[in-house]
């Protein structure tokens, strides 16, 4: 009976670290597999209103018969109407659209950056186009704007510093407490468990004493008979 009860304490400490090793699994898995969840969720703190001022600059889409350029501007006179005679259009026709995406996003990042263009073009219309620009690297530098023929209208800036990623840490902590807390509740030892595993060592510990007194006045009965007349 003794060795019964020894081996489930056995099986209930070996189940109880199983537990932990599973929930280390999953702490580490999900961390992992929440995080392009928590940057998506945490994309719109970096969309502003759009900021004008000799501090911000901004890029632009050009669009060639054979190649694209981003080029850059701090007020949007300096890019927009386009010239009658300019070679390039802002407009992405639809049939176009995969090749230019394609181009802005293995365009090196200006100046040797260690940074990479993203490029969003949401048809509106056939000369009509939403565009959403943006250099991202220890920070973003962006604009959405909307193509309007041979005219832009920025919409919204895309600006986050070198520490941006602070911000989308903290969504990711917050989802996943928020997936997490009941899995770790059901992992976690309740009182009531700890309270019946306190109770059941007890028992066992009560047990094996009360078996050795009971070995001990045997052994002293015997004793006592042997060395009677």
């Amino acid at each position: 009976m003794l060795d019964r009860k020894n081996g489930n304490a056995g099986h209930s400490v070996i189940s109880s670290k199983a537990k932990k090793v599973v929930l280390i699994a999953l702490l580490a898995v999900s961390f992992i597999g929440l995080f392009p969840i928590a940057a998506r969720l945490g994309d719109p703190l970096f969309t502003y209103p759009f900021r004008t001022g000799w501090q911000y600059e901004y890029p632009v889409l050009l669009v060639w018969p054979d190649h694209i350029e981003m080029r850059w501007f701090h007020d949007i006179s300096e890019v927009s109407p386009r010239p009658a005679n300019a070679p390039y259009t802002f407009n992405v026709a639809p049939e176009r659209q995969a090749w230019v995406e394609n181009k802005v996003r293995s365009t090196p990042a200006p100046n040797g950056a260690d940074a990479g263009w993203i490029v969003h073009v949401k048809q509106l219309g056939r000369s009509r186009q939403q565009i959403q620009l943006e250099l991202m690297g220890d920070g973003i530098t962006g604009l959405i704007y909307e193509v309007r023929g041979d005219e832009i209208a920025p919409l919204r800036s895309r600006l986050a510093g070198p520490l941006s990623s602070f911000s989308i840490l903290i969504v990711l902590l917050l989802l996943w407490g928020v997936v997490l807390a009941p899995g770790m509740a059901r992992f976690a030892p309740s009182q009531t468990t700890a309270q019946t595993r306190t109770s059941r060592s007890r028992r066992v510990v009560g047990e094996k004493s009360r078996f050795h007194s009971s070995y001990e006045r045997g052994c002293q009965a015997k004793t006592l008979l042997h060395s009677s007349p």
